[in-house]
């Protein structure tokens, strides 16, 4: 097996030739990173002369390359791997390019909720404002489609090339964000019934292993269609009012992934202080490092004072 600089250094002497003579004009450029609070060894593919020209190129980290490649030492597959993901983004990023125009920009620009330590690094560098213990940063959404969405995070730089300030964009966001990753409540059950229906699973089967749900108890998914930065909606008040009106009760905010949430109504009689336990858990199990977690803490809002407040460590903070 190659160590990590080896494989690298092998990695990129043969990526052109995988790539193949329909890319000749094109050169991997590496890149060092700063993501998930540590900086990475990314690359990157495109071409060589630029002419004044932005191309939309995906990057790609050697450490996760290499993670792979660790439980399955073959570079050869990896390299082919890499290089199929890399032509279908080249591809897509070319047919999306024309209708790019920051004058757009706007009408692109929502808001995502990030755990503060993953982008502590970086918050010099991009526009932010705090929301309880987590962090608003932005994305500028330039296309949406059946194959996903494309964005990226707007930093001071293109900010002010297109004459914003932070409250702008924060402005924007609050208009698109519903709109563009409209939020959507599911029962967590109907959920996990789906899954075992993909997995070939009949309904005397489900009906086993899950059982009638019970309405006062049951526990639900804040997600989207896209499941795209979903936890996001909890920014907005009428949001937590509608939950709370769907379900019936004051409820818990378990923040399982920047990508979605559980919201466990009081009724469901579990404590604050188990999801705490169980939020932690996952976070460990699911979450090495930073990317992808979104909070150690479980949220309680209160439909009453309609106020969302925080519970870490035994402790409720408003």
């Amino acid at each position: 097996m190659l160590s990590y600089e080896e494989f690298k250094n092998t990695f990129c002497s043969e990526f052109p030739e995988v790539m193949g003579p329909e890319y000749a004009d094109y050169e991997m450029r590496l890149m060092p990173v700063i993501k998930r609070g540590k900086q990475l060894d990314g690359f990157t593919y495109c071409p060589k002369e630029r002419n004044n020209t932005t191309t939309m190129t995906p990057t790609y980290y050697f450490e996760d390359i290499y993670e792979f490649y660790c439980n399955d030492p073959n570079i050869n597959r990896q390299l082919q791997c890499i290089a199929s993901s890399m032509k279908e983004a080249l591809a897509r990023g070319a047919a999306i390019q024309p209708n790019i125009s920051l004058k757009n920009i706007r009408k692109g620009i929502i808001a995502e909720l990030v755990n503060i330590e993953a982008v502590n690094s970086y918050l010099y560098d991009v526009p932010h404002r705090l929301f309880l213990n987590m962090c608003i940063v932005y994305r500028w959404v330039v296309n949406v489609d059946d194959t996903g969405i494309y964005s990226g995070v707007i930093d001071n730089g293109l900010m002010n090339a297109v004459d914003l300030d932070e409250e702008d964009l924060y402005q924007c966001a609050m208009k698109n964000t519903k709109k563009i990753i409209a939020p959507q409540i599911k029962p967590f059950d109907s959920v996990v019934r789906k899954l075992l229906r993909a997995d070939g699973r009949s309904e005397s089967e489900i009906r086993k292993m899950l059982g009638k749900a019970d309405k006062d108890r049951r526990i639900y998914i804040l997600t989207n269609k896209r499941h795209f930065r979903a936890s996001t909606a909890i920014i907005y008040k009428e949001v937590l009012n509608s939950i709370s009106e769907k379900l019936q009760s004051d409820y818990y905010i378990v923040p399982t992934s920047v990508d979605e949430s559980l919201l466990v109504p009081v009724s469901a009689g579990l404590s604050p202080g188990d999801l705490l336990c169980m939020l932690n858990d996952s976070n460990e199990e699911y979450f090495a490092g930073n990317e992808g977690r979104l909070s150690d803490a479980v949220y309680y809002y209160n439909s009453a004072t309609e106020t969302l407040e925080v519970f870490e460590t035994g402790e409720v903070k408003v």
